[in-house]
């Protein structure tokens, strides 16, 4: 926290807010954001470093550089190779390509003599062509996209990054560019494709504001399509095409780590080893099938986004032009095949049918469920009145009974004394009954 603060104290010196000013300058001509706060934090870190905490004076350092560049060219070269001891040749590199911008940001240039070494093959580099997806046949003189690997582990991806992978794969974009796709952008290119097979992208790319036309190709295409009919039902224009469940951005990191795991899971990357498999390297794959393709350096440049005066002029091309050149690139993007694809999506669409099916009968039946309930509850309401009523019922029957049995017996003694007498009365000679008690 100490270290940031004395950073920050840097920008008092006319220099350095003059380098960090002409940064942000820059980045806005270039329509990109200006620096981050870490962005800023970062130069200002090693600008700290480089005036010994804050010991040497940076306007100082600048004036020293205009008396004699060849100075300032040794101060350089000393903190280089102190900093590859402490981290690394390529780390090194990076640290002192910042301090550089310190002085060319303040007008100044180096001669080629003090020009920085070059950067060494990374780990991730070697880690790379150890897992090539290109093959040359000798057979057949030709150079082909082994793309098993890859099938295997898009296959271990969602869909949602199924759809992205393809998406960098066959346009050669940055992740943070598809990231910003909004679902009108998938919605209007599918109303306009007019029997065409392939979407078209006509975009600034967020890293460097420099325009870009490519393709995604006709598997992406589908995937995109069938994406935004399955997930974006409801959805709005403006909404983000790649989104988390929660609605948040889907970043770049999170799809970087998500892509990982999938590696992981092939064990095809362990802990420590740089991914083969990182949206990164579906760029790297785009222009290594361009190469192959023998696409003129210049369309490449265009349809990647890299600045040129030639890749500016060759964007003024008709999207015609861009997709009669795509086509030849498009066999060594191709993961599954058209034929494929419209297999794959249309069982990933079935499956999400037969979940929301499955969902819609399981809030009927829950429903369904509750209505029972209730119902249940209201007949064990009425049996229990009804057995109260019955219970009722059976005493006022045995007490009926009770008295009809006492009506019987009184109404038969008294037919019986009635009998006695009318023989009586017609039999004289009968004897005298004795009386009935």
């Amino acid at each position: 926290m100490v270290k940031q603060l004395k950073g920050d104290q840097l920008l008092e010196y006319t220099s350095v807010a003059t380098w960090i000013n002409s940064l942000d300058e820059t980045a806005l001509n270039r329509n990109k954001d200006k620096l981050t706060k870490n962005a800023k934090a970062v130069r200002l870190g090693r600008m700290l470093e480089y005036t010994d905490n804050g010991k040497l004076n940076p306007d100082e350092l600048l004036q020293e550089a205009k008396d004699n560049i060849d100075d300032a060219g040794r101060r350089l070269k000393a903190y280089f190779d102190k900093k590859k001891e402490e981290t690394s040749h390529n780390n090194a590199l990076t640290a002192v390509w910042f301090l550089r911008g310190f002085y060319s940001h303040n007008d100044l240039v180096f001669p080629r003599k003090w020009a920085l070494p070059k950067r060494q093959v990374s780990k991730v580099s070697k880690r790379d062509a150890e897992a090539s997806f290109y093959q040359y046949n000798e057979k057949t003189d030709m150079i082909e996209f082994k793309n098993g690997n890859l099938q295997h582990f898009m296959q271990n991806l969602n869909f949602r990054d199924q759809t992205i992978a393809l998406c960098l794969l066959s346009s050669g974009a940055d992740a943070t560019d598809v990231l910003k796709l909004k679902v009108g952008f998938i919605r209007t290119a599918d109303g306009e494709l007019n029997g065409r097979k392939r979407l078209f992208w006509f975009g600034n790319r967020a890293k460097t504001g420099q325009p870009f036309k490519t393709f995604f190709s006709e598997e992406a295409t589908e995937f995109l399509k069938r994406y935004v009919k399955q997930e974006h039902r409801k959805s709005s224009d403006d909404e983000l095409l790649f989104s988390k469940t929660n609605e948040k951005p889907y970043t770049a990191r999170l799809l970087s780590i998500n892509f990982r795991n999938a590696a992981r899971r092939l064990h095809v990357t362990k802990k420590g080893q740089s991914n083969a498999f990182r949206p990164k390297r579906f760029r790297h794959l785009f222009r290594t099938a361009c190469g192959i393709a023998r696409i003129d350096n210049a369309f490449t440049m265009a349809m990647m986004g890299h600045a040129s005066n030639v890749s500016d002029s060759y964007l003024e091309q008709d999207s015609s032009i861009f997709e009669k050149i795509y086509v030849k690139i498009e066999p060594l993007l191709t993961v599954f095949g058209a034929n494929k694809v419209n297999e794959m999506s249309r069982e990933i669409s079935g499956l999400h049918d037969e979940n929301l099916l499955l969902k819609e009968g399981q809030e009927g039946i829950a429903k369904r469920t509750e209505d029972l309930e209730n119902q249940v509850v209201e007949l064990i309401g009425l049996v229990n009145e009804q057995q109260g009523q019955l219970r009722s019922a059976i005493k006022y029957i045995a007490t009926l009974k009770e008295e009809l049995s006492d009506r019987d017996r009184a109404e038969a003694e008294e037919d019986f004394r009635q009998t006695v007498e009318e023989v009586n009365r017609t039999h004289p000679l009968a004897k005298k009954p004795k009386e009935v008690k």
